[in-house]
């Protein structure tokens, strides 16, 4: 839909400032699309994928060699097609480039048409703040978390040896997991399940967020849900657990749903069936 809309926005621009035939009109809408859904496409995938989570001195830089690289390669393939639509013939075509002013015009358009293509890829990223921290947890120093469940003295003398890699996989594989450890650096801290507002789940990762903070736990939303108090956490939506005592206030947020004020600030929207089952608890 929106290509087809750039195309028809084209289109109509070019037919009421040049006045050209529906012919015309058309190849000029496509020769100026075709270059936006080519390198659009390859701007979004890299804001998506390369440029989401890191540092914004990193991101500013990126997006002025982005920038310049789009308005540059969208210029010269637009000048090729219009030569190519125009002008073909047995003996070729020729390309012709536009006037100064009509550069910059372009240029200033190429520049404005980037800008919005990497402010939707950023719209479009799911939990921005999920990948964010998932590239923290690779480096060094990061904050990431591990989940253990109740052992003997014993026990916990031989999981200290196995190491963080066994307590991960013990954590993906016991339901009846208890208590929580944040890892900070080489230190092991745990973690106040009191102080918890809200868990989001993306893929084999969980976002711990609490009152203080947030951290990465390296266990499904599911598992994690089998551990918790069905009194005190509900599952609001697919991709979130709620702290019903770290609710501040829900409102309607239409179709049957409700959008939940956290006590930390944060806003979720639930689901249909999320909001019933919190519906369900009012007196």
């Amino acid at each position: 839909m929106a290509i087809v809309g750039v195309f028809v926005a084209y289109t109509v621009t070019i037919r009421l400032a040049m006045g050209l035939d529906l012919a015309g009109c058309l190849l000029g809408g496509a020769a100026n699309t075709i270059p936006v859904v080519i390198f659009g496409v390859a701007v979004r995938r890299i804001v998506a994928q390369r440029l989401v989570g890191r540092p914004a001195g990193t991101q500013l830089v990126a997006h002025l060699l982005l920038c310049a690289a789009f308005t540059a390669l969208s210029y010269l393939l637009l000048i090729v097609l219009l030569g190519l639509f125009n002008g073909a013939g047995p003996d070729g075509f020729v390309v012709r480039p536009f006037s100064l002013s009509g550069a910059a015009w372009q240029s200033l358009e190429n520049v404005t048409t980037y800008a919005l293509i990497a402010a939707v890829s950023y719209l479009q990223v799911p939990d921005r703040a999920h990948l964010a921290l998932r590239r923290a947890s690779a480096g060094d120093g990061a904050a990431t978390a591990i989940a253990t469940s109740p052992t003997s003295a014993a026990e916990e003398g031989r999981a200290g040896s196995l190491g963080a890699s066994a307590a991960e996989s013990e954590a993906r594989t016991d339901g009846s997991l208890s208590r929580y450890f944040v890892r900070i650096g080489d230190e092991l801290r745990p973690l106040d399940m009191d102080t918890v507002v809200s868990i989001g789940g993306a893929d084999d990762y969980a976002e711990v967020r609490t009152q203080s903070g947030k951290h990465l736990v390296r266990v499904t939303l599911a598992e994690f849900a089998k551990s918790l108090d069905p009194a005190k956490y509900v599952r609001v939506h697919r991709s979130w657990i709620v702290n019903t005592h770290r609710i501040a206030r829900a409102e309607p947020a239409g179709g049957g749903r409700l959008l939940l004020h956290m006590e930390n600030g944060q806003t979720i929207s639930t689901s249909r069936d999320g909001a019933k089952l919190l519906r369900n608890r009012v007196i």
